[in-house]
């Protein structure tokens, strides 16, 4: 074997694990195909039942109680310029429920005053992988129960909080086909934490300034039949949204937020391998500064509306590659959307790629993530 193939099988061999870490997006942002269409730049606008996971303050803009309902559709491919690379083995798609809510508005004297509970998905752990000798499947994810509520305090400003109750549970199974190169594994694991959000936003008729702060907060990480127990630090996140109405019909918005992973830390709540009860691991995870850019436009046609949206944002992930460099990925995004009578429907779309390295010791590779989403969306207004 000559040593240009040897660099190529090594650097086959490393994708799986890069892609499996890799596949975990700890952005956090909020749900919604409406939000997600503008790129996620939603904090300022945030005046529909989803506000509960971008900006609890925008409840307030609710003027009937609201039900949603959010699914997602999602597709990924690799590529690189390895010679000879077959992606066919790497590639996956699932469907899955990623938001719901219900939003009740209330009053106190001249105040609005909205409650709400929703639940979305967080974190999708879901990946796939099977060749001719061996499949993996991870399914699962980290979920939230999100009561929330917002008041407006004058008629500028509103304030909002939300109690972030995280649950979920997650599968992972491995085959061996050969019958001796791999082991048969199955692995089950939970998740549990709490954390707090709060918003406030800022109404100055054509200008409103959204402005929202999580708490840090523990997440539980268990593993069934066996003694792995840990608690992941999650950082605090502080974000800011601007949201610009230019016209009656359009709406341009800008978000930027920021996630202090460099502080995490995993610590083991018992005895685990080599880990003893209160250790505690640094997981030497960067920093994650995200910049969302999106627009809407109404287009108007009798009693009908027809929202278009376009939107781009940068996707930081905590990790690196083999070069030491942080991997940021781009988000490509677009939605349309149909506002009849008491029924929003919306559908979103977006287009992530990142872009990094593979180091198989003397020759490096360009290896690329390709995730496409479809999210489809329902609003139900009750009352006028």
């Amino acid at each position: 074997m000559n040593k240009k193939a040897l660099f190529v099988i090594i650097a086959i061999l490393m994708l799986p694990q890069l892609i499996l870490s890799q596949s975990v997006n700890l952005n956090f942002i909020g749900a919604g195909a409406r939000a997600r269409g503008m790129g996620g730049a939603f904090i300022g606008v945030a005046d529909d039942a989803t506000a509960a996971s971008w900006n609890p303050a925008g409840l307030v803009r609710l003027e009937a109680a609201e039900a949603s309902i959010v699914g997602i559709y999602e597709s990924y491919t690799p590529s690189t310029d390895v010679e000879g690379f077959d992606a066919e083995p790497y590639k996956y798609s699932h469907v899955g429920l990623n938001f719901g809510s219900i939003a009740l508005p209330l009053a106190i004297g001249q105040r609005n005053l909205v409650a709400a509970v929703a639940y979305q998905k967080v974190i999708d752990l879901y990946y796939k992988y099977e060749d001719d000798d061996v499949n993996q499947e991870r399914t699962g994810g980290v979920n939230t129960i999100i009561p929330s509520i917002g008041i407006q305090l004058t008629p500028i400003f509103s304030l909002g909080a939300s109690v972030n109750i995280y649950t979920g549970s997650s599968d992972y199974k491995q085959g061996d086909k050969t019958g001796w190169l791999y082991s048969d594994i199955e692995e089950g694991y939970e998740y549990s934490g709490m954390n707090f959000t709060i918003g406030g936003l800022f109404d100055f008729d054509r200008f409103r300034l959204g402005v929202v702060f999580k708490t840090p907060f523990g997440l539980n990480e268990t593993e069934n039949n066996s003694d792995y127990d840990v608690t992941i630090h999650m950082p605090k996140i502080l974000g800011g949204g601007i949201a610009y109405a230019a016209t009656e019909q359009l709406t341009i918005a800008l978000d930027y937020e920021m996630r202090s992973f460099s502080e995490s830390t995993t610590e083991y709540n018992k005895d685990y391998g080599l880990h003893r009860e209160g250790d505690e691991e640094d997981l030497d995870w960067k920093d994650i500064n995200q910049l969302r850019l999106g627009a809407e436009y109404l287009l108007m046609s009798g009693e009908n509306i027809f929202p278009i949206r376009l939107g781009l944002a940068t996707t930081p992930l905590p990790y690196e590659d083999n070069n030491g460099d942080q991997i940021v990925g781009v988000n490509f995004t677009a939605g349309v959307g149909l506002i009849m009578g008491n029924i929003n429907l919306d559908v979103g779309f977006e287009y992530n790629t990142y872009q990094y390295e593979i180091n198989s010791g003397l020759q490096k590779y360009d290896f690329s993530d390709n995730y496409l989403r479809l999210i489809v969306a329902g609003v139900f207004h009750f009352g006028q």
